[in-house]
């Protein structure tokens, strides 16, 4: 039996994130495209993913220690909220004020503290979010919880659109202003959340920080599910990463897509991400967060392979259709199956070790991948990227554990063929 108190969570918990993603969604998606208006280079869009990836997951071990450390988490994911969202009022305006060839290094080092600071609670939150969302019902909670912020997603993208369409700078002033006044409304809002009391923490009886982190990865290594996890998806995220935000630039300028319609190719992706999310979340539930991961990771795998393929750009449109459905799946699926491989107790500190090596692979894939399109053109990476991902999945398939569930069949994967009670 839920509580009212834990119904009352789960519901802020929606509309925090709600506000979150619209915020996240009205810039994020949009920076690389106003890196290229400041005239920014391939090799620079990649240093602008790179950069903030390294320096924000770096830090992470030191935030979940901190997050261990102090007493109530919230404290962290208001601080590192407020920071990261606020910061796109600065990363709209500070620019401008330098010379132009100075503005794209000013754009990675505001956009690196940004993710520092965005990272900051990254760990408590997911600690926190295993507290309040019982595991019995998490599949089908994120995959409402997602269809509501994908919803929100989809509106902000199409309102990017238009604004993208007025004149520069004066769109990306407006784009970065909102995303920071709701983003400040999500930080708002997650204040409101009654998570359960913290617990009381036990003192580390003289440790020092050295000895302590010896006996967490003492710990962490005998947890084998968790360390095959985190060495499929470093390859995986490297593969990813190498890729990354350079699609973008592949559909403006080799495509011939213009920058207001890669709004509504990112849309697609939003709208499909909505949709399966009813689709996913009862197979999450009944077979398990890695089988979701493994069948929905195969067509993942072959997206840089159809946008390689495509002749022209509206095709951009299907391609990211099918992309934000399956990454939907893999998604849910993934956050689901971390809040399951990692122990209740040090969970922060899991979590950190965790974003830390995901940090190391998308910084480092970025940057090649941007010098590689350089050297070998856009379309290149395409195929790499396919390459990577096979692997990453291989291992993953191989090394981590399916925890008990069934594995589904292909009838399972046919809504029209699934028992009703999964529908």
């Amino acid at each position: 039996m839920i509580s009212q108190d834990t119904r009352r969570a789960l519901k802020l918990n929606v509309v925090e994130g709600a506000f979150a993603v619209a915020s996240d969604n009205l810039a994020g998606p949009y920076l690389t495209l106003f890196a290229m208006a400041l005239n920014a280079t391939p090799s620079q869009i990649g240093l602008l993913s790179a950069f903030p990836n390294l320096l924000g997951n770096i830090l992470q071990i030191p935030f979940g220690m901190l997050a261990e450390t102090v007493r109530d988490k919230r404290i962290l994911c208001i601080i590192g909220g407020f920071l990261a969202r606020a910061s796109w009022i600065i990363i709209a305006f500070l620019p401008f004020l330098f010379p132009p060839e100075q503005r794209i290094a000013v754009l990675i080092v505001l956009a690196s503290l940004r993710i520092v600071a965005a990272n900051l609670g990254g760990p408590a939150w997911t600690a926190l979010q295993a507290g309040i969302v019982p595991k019995s019902i998490r599949g089908k909670y994120y995959a409402n919880r997602n269809v509501v912020l994908n919803f929100c997603a989809l509106l902000v993208t199409f309102a990017a659109g238009f604004l993208l369409s007025l004149r520069f700078p004066i769109n990306y002033y407006i784009l970065f202003v909102v995303a920071a006044a709701l983003g400040i409304a999500s930080t708002y809002v997650f204040r409101q959340i009654p998570f359960p009391p913290p617990e009381e923490k036990e003192k580390r009886g003289g440790q020092t920080t050295k000895e302590y982190l010896a006996v967490f990865f003492r710990s962490a290594q005998e947890n084998r599910n968790f360390v095959n996890y985190v060495y499929s998806a470093v390859v995986w995220n490297f593969g990813v990463s190498f890729l990354g935000t350079l699609t973008a630039v592949y559909f403006v300028q080799d495509m011939g897509g213009h920058e207001g319609a890669w709004a509504l190719v990112t849309a697609s992706s939003l709208l499909a991400q909505t949709i399966c999310q009813r689709y996913w979340g009862p197979l999450a539930d009944k077979f398990g967060p890695k089988n979701v991961m493994a069948v929905s990771g195969i067509a993942v795998c072959f997206v840089p392979v159809m946008w390689f393929l495509a002749p022209v750009s509206w095709l951009g449109l299907v391609i990211n259709f099918v992309s934000g459905f399956m990454w939907g799946g893999y998604n849910l699926a993934a956050f689901n199956l971390l809040l399951e491989l990692t122990p209740d107790d040090n969970r922060s500190m899991y979590i950190g070790a965790y974003n830390t090596f995901m940090g190391l692979a998308t910084a480092v894939g970025p940057v090649l991948g941007g010098f590689t399109a350089e050297l070998l053109g856009l379309r290149s990476i395409f195929l790499f990227s396919f390459g990577v991902r096979v692997v990453g999945l291989f291992l993953f398939n191989r090394g981590v554990s399916d925890s008990g569930y069934r594995r589904p069949t292909r009838d399972d994967l046919i809504p029209l063929r699934r028992p009703s009670k999964m529908l």
